[in-house]
């Protein structure tokens, strides 16, 4: 069984979820915290709306997690992904936690990026790239990333330190075996899987995976950086790599990694528990 198949549908790396709950136990007075329509319009002008409605795509991968084949639930399946991880619901849920813990100076400070010329560019791409075909556009990727590779564009280092900039791979990893013990575990209580394991030792197993989980991260994360930005120049990368490195900046993706995270640990563990109720089909 794959274990690694959540990382393609990570459109950022971040922190853990953990880190979300430090956020709120830290979180700024109500004084602070942004309006509801400040952060709608946040959401907006930064693309994060789109990041996070594109958990739907997804979730599509979701019955290879238990072992089951993708396609065994077939229309059922889609069906329930889609209730499961409805856009608006996820985006309301983002919002509601945006508002426990990001501080109008950081909120100012990401629309204000984002809401330039440059910044808006790379919405538009962006947002391209978390809706487009996963086959399509890691086909793609791959065919960029070959040819910079040889090259030996500056593009690649860029890519890489956008990486660093926006959250390291070591608090990926373990975010992604959190979703995965979520979702395995809640598989398991619903039935739907016969995974024998307890939870620690299951935890224990996936971190025994890191190595590998690292490397698919790290190359999924060029390639898709390959696809998304392949028609900006190497100066507009170097100016988004600028504002990335900006420690504010920093802190708006550690709150936004970390919200993502969290919605989709829910997501998945909501997903896995209503397995139970869908039926495999037959092919006539």
């Amino acid at each position: 069984m794959k274990l690694d198949r959540l990382a393609p549908m990570l459109p950022r790396l971040g922190p853990t979820m953990m880190a979300f709950v430090l956020l709120v136990l830290g979180a700024v007075s109500a004084a602070q915290a942004a309006e509801e329509q400040e952060i709608r319009e946040f959401l907006k002008v930064t693309g994060f709306d789109v990041a996070i409605a594109s958990i739907q795509q997804g979730a599509m991968a979701g019955p290879a997690l238990t072992g089951e084949d993708p396609d065994v639930f077939g229309r059922q399946w889609v069906k329930l992904a889609e209730e499961v991880f409805d856009p608006d619901e996820m985006i309301s849920e983002a919002v509601e936690m945006i508002a426990a813990v990001m501080p109008d100076e950081l909120l100012d400070h990401g629309a204000a990026f984002y809401g330039s010329p440059l910044g808006q560019r790379l919405v538009e791409v962006e947002n391209e790239s978390h809706m487009a075909d996963d086959t399509v556009k890691y086909a793609e990727g791959e065919r960029l990333t070959g040819e910079l590779l040889k090259q030996n564009s500056i593009r690649i280092e860029l890519f890489r330190e956008m990486g660093t900039a926006i959250g390291s791979t070591e608090t990926a990893i373990r975010s992604i075996v959190e979703i995965q013990v979520r979702y395995l575990m809640a598989a398991v209580a619903a039935g739907v899987s016969d995974f024998d394991i307890s939870e620690e030792d299951l935890r224990l197993m996936l971190m025994e995976q890191s190595d590998e989980m690292r490397k698919n991260i790290e190359v999924n994360s060029l390639v898709a950086n390959a696809y998304a930005y392949r028609d900006l120049s190497d100066e507009e990368l170097i100016d988004y790599l600028a504002a990335l490195q900006d420690p504010k900046m920093g802190q708006v993706y550690e709150i936004l990694n970390a919200v993502q995270y969290q919605i989709m640990a829910e997501r998945y563990e909501t997903l896995a528990s209503r397995l139970v109720d869908l039926q495999p089909e037959q092919e006539l």
